[in-house]
């Protein structure tokens, strides 16, 4: 069995309220429209660690719900131009 160790730094915490945007299935934060959204409280934080790549990233239970991977809308438009029109 292999030993795995890391160290990774989560931007939220348990109980924090978030605006989100649930788009085609992703939970969007930062979204710049304010229909389409709710707060939604974080009620868990699950880390997800990969040894193949090295990585790692959380998922965040919502409203003790759903459970996504929040997207910030910033990078879901990086690269992307005249993405409102």
């Amino acid at each position: 069995m292999q030993q795995a160790v890391f160290m990774a730094h989560c931007p939220y915490e348990l109980g924090d309220i978030v605006e989100v945007a649930i788009i085609e299935g992703m939970a969007i934060t930062g979204y710049p429209r304010r229909l389409g959204t709710a707060e939604m409280q974080i009620t868990d934080i699950i880390t997800e660690h990969s040894l193949k790549n090295g990585t790692v990233s959380f998922i965040y239970e919502l409203d003790g719900k759903k459970r996504m991977q929040l997207i910030p809308w910033n990078e879901l438009t990086k690269g992307a131009k005249n993405i409102d029109k």
